[in-house]
């Protein structure tokens, strides 16, 4: 076997069976490359110790070059785990026809199989087990220095230095031109050691739903920020619905999100994330807890939330009776919130509320007698109290 022709017999053999399980390397010349002659060079050593008892994997420098350039490539570890798989496939058939048609000299040839194959499924595990080292070092140090880059020209985008269009999308091998939608990406509570791997996995999700490409750099132990890009604007209602299909398929779901408005342009990356980050704020001064919370539903609220005091004298002074902390005026607020967003549209408030027409009548009527004048006076000083009292909480005491 260790004569030229049967060693090129052999390489063959085994890296044709590689590349018909693992399309990523059969297109990739460099990877194929890499690939012979890692094969070659292992069996070559592997043929040099085979005749001592004990197996001894000394991997060559051609073995960890392969592995290296699938960590480059930023390939995943199960596609290293299957080349070895493949190969140990292919090794074994090559074995066992040896066995069949060689002349053995008397030898048992199953005792000679199984030296054979207890060889090379030694040499087999070893490599494997010396290369995933090799591969997640090197995995890691890729990523980290490409985050740690993306993170860089992010981080100078937000703080409102001039980053060209060129230069941006050069930099982050993103499509910045495009429109861009923020989100926000958290976890409370205590924070488990796999948080930001996961909620890299939400964005990559939540892009694929959405079709859209994907941006996203750590911003703490348990937060990202993120950008869903696409050639039209992505807006917070269609997140919406893609946060909770997600979530409807992780039981628990610990993460929550906060969107940005869509915005195009390096400009847009900045802007969208500051909307999304004072989202982020309302989502976490607020009573409830919402899996999802956008921007454009809380915009009014983020913008007063600067003079606190000053907000909850709003509410006291528009709200009235209607801003009490009793339970059972969770309804009239909510209706009265939706009459007003939908420019007093009584059919418009019904059918977001799922209710009869008539009766967001007949609250819209109880609400105005709490306030003491009708919705049409005064309503986007009242649309401005609901959204306080939803961040701040109420204003009186019961």
């Amino acid at each position: 076997t260790a004569r030229q022709s049967e060693l090129d017999a052999f390489v063959t053999r085994v890296d044709d069976t590689i590349m018909a399980a693992i399309p990523e390397i059969a297109r990739d010349p460099a990877l194929v490359r890499d690939l012979h002659a890692s094969t070659r060079s292992q069996f070559q050593i592997f043929l040099s110790l085979l005749e001592r008892p004990a197996q001894e994997v000394l991997l060559p420098p051609q073995a960890v070059d392969l592995a290296l350039s699938l960590a480059r490539r930023q390939l995943d570890l199960g596609v290293l785990l299957q080349v070895y798989r493949s190969a140990s496939s292919a090794v074994w058939e090559y074995f066992t026809e040896v066995v069949r048609t060689a002349d053995t000299g008397g030898l048992d040839r199953t005792d000679l199989l199984i030296y054979l194959w207890s060889h090379g499924g030694a040499w087999i595990n070893g490599a494997v087990e010396q290369l995933i080292h090799v591969f997640s070092a090197e995995r890691e140090a890729t990523l980290q220095g490409a985050i740690a880059r993306r993170s860089e020209v992010v981080h100078a985008i937000l703080r409102g230095e001039q980053v060209s269009l060129a230069e941006a999308t050069a930099a982050l091998g993103h499509p910045v031109r495009e429109h861009h939608t923020a989100v926000v990406l958290w976890e409370d509570g205590e924070v488990a050691p796999d948080v930001l791997s996961r909620l890299a996995g939400v964005v990559g999700t939540l892009g694929a739903a959405l079709e859209a490409s994907t941006l996203s750099i750590p911003a703490g132990r348990a937060e990202a920020w993120a950008w869903l890009t696409a050639r039209t604007p992505i807006d917070a209602a269609a997140v919406q619905v893609a946060v909770n299909g997600l979530a409807e398929h992780q039981d628990p779901a610990p993460w929550r999100v906060a969107v940005g408005c869509p915005a195009s342009g390096v400009r847009g990356l900045q802007h969208s994330h500051r909307e999304a980050v004072d989202a982020q704020r309302h989502a976490l001064s607020a009573a409830a807890e919402a899996r999802c919370t956008a921007y454009a539903d809380v915009e009014l609220a983020a913008l007063v939330a600067g003079n606190e005091a000053g907000a909850r004298r709003l509410v006291e002074r528009e709200l009235g009776a209607l801003a009490d902390p009793d339970p059972s005026l969770d309804r009239l607020r909510e209706t009265v919130a939706a009459f007003l967003a939908h420019g007093a549209s009584v059919e418009a408030a019904a059918a977001e509320l799922f209710v009869h027409k008539n009766t967001v009548r007949y609250r819209v009527a109880q609400a105005e007698d709490l306030l003491g004048h009708p919705l049409s006076q005064r309503r986007t000083e009242v649309a401005v109290a609901l959204a306080c009292l939803e961040r701040f909480g109420p204003a009186r005491s019961s």
